[in-house]
């Protein structure tokens, strides 16, 4: 049976069997007895990891003793137990007993209960990311993801386990399919349910997810997918356009070498950050930058400062939104990041950016502070830019005559411009690039003016219709996944052709 793909969210050809999750992240279980069991190592590991976070920050222990304290309430024990004596998920029963919660307290005028709000979101997080790594604790052979949605935190955790994904929903600039893309997982958006365990072949270049396979069809894709990696990914010859790669950790700096890429232009250092429940020590990060610059010493490497916020977050992160806010917030866990990447840049190649800023005044701060960490320990300031990717900076980009650099992120730029959600920005690409590229016209004329350099590193730059366009104002520099890299080839060839 051949069922079309709805939306293609990322290429590959993959055959496994399937795995089915509900929409909180987790796979579906219904024995109440072990459900109660997780829930209660889940908790337990919950206090352990609050109890060593009160230890080392010492300056959060009434944060961090609300949290505990929340964990340990009896009444949550008592609606966690009802809600799973239902035959629902420890996770699915956290999340609802969490939410009758924040029910209550949203009907507070009190601006302090309104605040705590936050905190529940916080501890349901904490909780059931415990509750997944137990799940994923047994033994788990490679599988195919069937899912309503697919958050990146589950993706993380599990990517090297995870063949392909289908799910209900999804868009093209979500941060899943941008983590997948660059993982070389194949996402597709299928209307259809899948059973547990049954055998299905997922084929974007087909279009198609296949199920009740044949003997013939099984060996036949048995053979395709054993060499699924033998085509040519290398960079074309590409003159002074600067072939860029988007990545996540330092395992994929390894394809941007072996394709050919001319360096990082876009670092997630939040993807890091989200491997753990607890901050990163100095040495720790320190360790993870260092690798990668030495990995990349011949090359460019361009680090965005941690940038959270949407389906992006941090259980032990105080975020109200994303940008200027949350250093400001986590005044600590900024210092220690960019102290660790200045000590890092040990070849001058690197490049710090920051996200979501809206303002030059935004920006001079954060300089500023870069400045100020150097300066303590006697460090080298590499060049520091930033993204533009708010309708503010982008109305008054005039303004910002002291960036070394600035990087455009199309996926939250035509978002704010356009209203569009990440869901939908490629599928309605055609009703506002027009507008897009005249207003990145005033962009490209400001950089060549102030000679700073630019860049998109937006996953628009790995849609050949507008990076054509790209191109032909005069930006020179896309930064892609590096999956995306024959997408690239081809872009650059047919208009050099042209």
């Amino acid at each position: 049976m051949r069922l079309l793909i709805k939306n293609i969210l990322s290429n590959g050809c993959v055959l496994g069997n399937v795995k089915k999750m509900n929409t909180t992240g987790e796979y579906v279980k219904a024995n109440s007895s072990k459900e109660l069991k997780r829930f209660y190592e889940a908790r337990d590991i919950t206090i352990k990891q609050i109890q060593e976070l009160k230890k080392e920050n010492k300056d959060m222990i009434d944060y961090l003793t609300i949290q505990e304290l929340m964990v340990l309430d009896p009444n949550l024990e008592i609606e966690v137990k009802a809600f799973i004596s239902e035959k629902m998920s420890a996770v699915d029963a956290v999340k609802k007993s969490m939410e009758k919660y924040k029910a209550g307290l949203s009907n507070s005028s009190s601006t302090y209960l309104q605040e705590r709000i936050l905190d529940i979101d916080d501890v349901t997080h904490r909780i059931a990311n415990n509750l997944t790594s137990i799940y994923n604790s047994k033994e788990i052979h490679p599988y195919i993801l069937s899912a309503d949605n697919i958050y990146p935190s589950y993706l993380i955790a599990n990517k090297d386990n995870i063949l392909g994904i289908i799910v209900k929903n999804g868009g093209y600039t979500s941060h899943a399919a941008i983590m997948c893309r660059g993982w070389d997982i194949p996402l597709v958006v299928v209307d259809a349910d899948f059973d547990e365990d049954e055998t299905v072949v997922i084929d974007t270049g087909k279009g198609i997810v296949i199920r009740e396979l044949d003997d013939a069809e099984l060996n036949d894709y048995s053979n395709k997918v054993a060499n699924r990696l033998s085509y040519d990914k290398r960079a074309v010859l590409h003159g002074d356009y600067l072939f860029l790669a988007n990545v996540s950790s330092n395992e994929d700096l390894k394809r941007v070498l072996d394709y050919g890429f001319d360096g990082v232009g876009l670092y997630r250092t939040e993807m890091i950050f989200m491997n753990t429940d607890r901050p990163y020590t100095l040495e720790e990060q320190y360790q993870i930058y260092s690798d990668a610059v030495e990995c990349m010493k011949d090359k460019s490497i361009c680090f965005r400062t941690f940038d959270i916020g949407d389906d992006k977050k941090l259980s032990y992160l105080n975020a109200s939104k994303k940008g200027i806010d949350n250093y400001k917030n986590n005044p600590m866990l900024f210092t220690q990041q960019v102290k660790a990447m200045l000590m890092a840049n040990k070849y001058n190649n690197m490049r710090i950016m920051f996200p979501m800023i809206e303002s030059n005044e935004e920006f001079i701060y954060l300089k500023n502070w870069v400045s100020r960490i150097a300066l303590e320990d006697n460090l080298n300031i590499p060049k520091i830019g930033m993204m533009l990717e708010t309708k503010e900076a982008l109305n008054n980009i005039e303004s910002f005559k002291l960036v070394d650099f600035i990087s455009i992120g199309t996926n939250d730029l035509t978002s704010e411009l356009y209203k569009l959600d990440r869901d939908n920005a490629i599928e309605r690409l055609d009703e506002y690039k027009s507008d897009l590229v005249d207003r990145l016209k005033i962009v490209v004329n400001f950089c060549h003016k102030n000679n700073i350099s630019l860049s998109i590193c937006g996953e628009l730059a790995s849609v050949p219709s507008i990076a054509n366009l790209f191109y032909r104002i005069g930006i020179k520099n896309l930064s892609v996944s590096p999956s995306s890299i024959r997408t690239l080839n081809s872009i650059y060839t047919d208009f050099i052709n042209e």
